[in-house]
């Protein structure tokens, strides 16, 4: 695998590293993904690159086979993850659909930093995390996936993530090779 290099204009976006959704953590346990997250996190706050946060608070209107859409997820869902922090000036989308982007201002953030590569971390692979990397994707970014900073509550789906649509959306690689990359 060749090596990566991530220009200043990088962002980390984590999603849902939330109170109400670290039990799905099972690809990846819970503990390895705060660790994971937190380690990268701190990364890139030292390199001056910017760290956006993005929580789920509910979904989106519609039925879906699981009940009715548009509802609110309760109090504390969304709190981040004990040793996940945002420092306060970092931005937390809270966001009702699949995709970061949707219904945030990620994506005008991101503009007006003049940010060029994401790198993508957070739960779950197979929801939050594909649906983010597939729009940043489409808008144009340059996409990475950190496999051992993202989980999934079926192992199985995200495997199938990591090897078959991460890497046509872009490049996956593991905390250490982001780490040294930064």
């Amino acid at each position: 695998m060749p090596n990566i290099e991530f220009p200043s204009t990088t962002a980390l976006v984590v999603v849902d590293v939330q109170a109400g959704t670290l039990p799905n953590a099972r690809a990846v346990s819970a503990e390895n993904l705060v660790s994971h997250v937190g380690s990268l996190v701190e990364a890139f706050r030292g390199s001056g690159r910017p760290v956006a946060f993005v929580v789920s608070t509910g979904t989106a209107s519609g039925v879906t086979d699981h009940g009715p859409g548009g509802r609110v997820w309760p109090e504390g869902f969304a709190e981040l993850a004990p040793g996940i922090d945002d420092r306060g000036d970092e931005p937390v989308h809270p966001r009702a659909g699949w995709s970061a982007f949707a219904g945030t201002s990620l994506l005008d953030d991101l503009t007006a930093a003049q940010i060029t590569d994401i790198v993508v971390v957070g739960l779950a692979t197979t929801f939050g995390v594909e649906s983010t990397a597939r729009d940043a994707a489409d808008l144009g970014f340059s996409v990475v996936v950190v496999s051992d900073a993202v989980s999934d509550p079926d192992p199985s789906g995200h495997e199938r993530s990591l090897t078959r649509v991460f890497p046509a959306l872009g490049r996956v690689r593991t905390t250490a090779e982001v780490l040294a990359a930064i």
